[in-house]
């Protein structure tokens, strides 16, 4: 029996959708999803993690209805510097 795995991944909101998550929380301390109204859950570490640089942290807010979620980063002075090193290294790669 064949299984069918898009309705069970998790997929990021897009930038338009994220920004409109931030301005409920910074207006009202919560968010809802804003495609299907329900509350957005926050899990305590990020789906992210493995991309993130040493010494970020972030947290996800989840909607258990759509299956999408939204990452919330928090860059330390030391993981800005990691990623402009990144971002520089890759820069003279592709020179």
């Amino acid at each position: 029996m064949p299984t069918h795995t898009a309705g069970r991944t998790w997929r990021r909101f897009d930038r338009r959708d994220g920004d409109h998550i931030e301005r409920q929380i910074a207006a009202r301390g919560e968010a809802r999803c804003p495609h299907c109204g329900m509350h957005l859950v926050v899990r305590a570490n990020t789906r992210l993690a493995a991309v993130l640089p040493r010494g970020a942290r972030g947290v996800d807010l989840d909607c258990r209805g759509c299956r999408r979620f939204h990452s919330r980063i928090r860059h330390t002075p030391r993981s800005r510097y990691i990623l402009r090193i990144q971002r520089l290294a890759a820069a003279v790669l592709r020179a």
